[in-house]
């Protein structure tokens, strides 16, 4: 029998660099107000490998590309808006010096954690209809993919 992972209580938290290059494994902090983290399908590249004898086209695989473009939908509240302009401006200032933001999706019940770097961008707004929650697409450009690993710290 399986016992399947859900969402519920799903965290996504995340953490800068201290040593560039290395991602943290302790001092992540967690992001509040989340709706939706992004997935990332890492959609396989193929090139053709084929020579003038071959009947059939062969492939071999390529690059895996997980998207430039990473958003998370937060609840728009005063302090989402704040705690996003901080992570911008510390993300700036940490790439500066070399080093990344990681982060880490940790799912009740799984063993390890799914971890990605990317730059967070400046926040646009919402759209806005009747009777409904406003929400706020978050931006980053992924960096890195390097996957299911053990739990962070935080």
């Amino acid at each position: 029998m399986a016992l399947e992972i859900t969402t519920v209580g799903a965290q996504v938290f995340y953490a800068f660099e201290t040593t560039s290059g290395t991602r943290p494994t302790t001092g992540y902090t967690e992001l509040t107000d989340v709706n939706e983290a992004p997935e990332f399908d890492l959609s396989l590249e193929t090139i053709d490998a084929s020579n003038i004898t071959d009947t059939i086209t062969r492939y071999v695989p390529g690059r895996q590309d997980p998207g430039g473009d990473a958003a998370y939908t937060l609840n728009h509240t005063n302090a989402v808006i704040d705690a996003w302009a901080t992570l911008v401006s510390t993300a700036e200032t940490n790439y500066a010096a070399g080093k990344r933001l990681w982060w880490a999706y940790v799912y009740p019940g799984a063993d390890d954690a799914y971890y990605w770097a990317g730059q967070p961008l400046a926040l646009g707004s919402s759209g806005i209809s009747q009777n409904a929650l406003s929400t706020i697409p978050a931006h980053c450009a992924v960096n890195e993919i390097h996957g299911w690993d053990a739990k962070p710290t935080t």
